[in-house]
């Protein structure tokens, strides 16, 4: 009879503190989302290819997106809108230019594909396809030939650092 009562007060004991150890953990993930504190989890930043329909000069009309570096402002069409890099990395391209290299799923391969394959047969400029991520258009290049994928190259006014902080974005990493 002794002996079950033990059994009992250790159970007890053991679910009294597997609930104390629950609430601290609800109660500090709270306080977290309450203060904006940073949370483990990585952030995926997401970007988008859309075809140019025309360039401008700045500053930018009404339903236009500016460049990255201020100087051009770009209308664009629709095209891939929330694409995530399965992989991003940072690299110099012809030992020189910094460029983010990414390589894309299989779904937004075909569909880059696609895209690259419509594009290079337009004229200047509605063959150049716009990199736009956080509402800024990192750059536009011309599209001479369609591109299968899944591999892109991101270049841009990049340095080291504005590179490899992308390709990390890019990938969920956090800085």
């Amino acid at each position: 009879m002794r002996r079950v009562h033990v059994i009992t007060i250790v159970a007890g004991t053991i679910v009294t503190l597997g609930l104390v150890v629950g609430i601290i953990f609800m109660t500090a993930r709270a306080l977290t989302a309450m203060t904006g504190a940073p949370r483990s989890e990585p952030h995926v930043t997401s970007f988008a290819l859309l075809p140019v329909l025309e360039t401008s000069s700045v500053p930018c009309a009404a339903g236009t997106v500016s460049a990255l570096d201020g100087t051009s402002c770009y209308k664009l069409g629709q095209g891939m809108t929330g694409i995530a890099a399965e992989k991003a990395t940072a690299g110099l391209s012809g030992g020189t230019t910094w460029v983010v290299q990414v390589t894309l799923n299989n779904t937004d391969s075909a569909k880059f594909a696609a895209l690259t394959s419509t594009l290079s047969q337009k004229p200047a400029p509605r063959n150049q396809l716009a990199i736009v991520i956080d509402g800024k258009v990192i750059t536009a290049p011309a599209v001479t030939q369609p591109i299968p994928g899944p591999a892109l190259e991101i270049s841009g006014p990049f340095t080291q650092k504005d590179a490899t902080d992308l390709a990390r974005r890019l990938s969920g990493v956090p800085n």
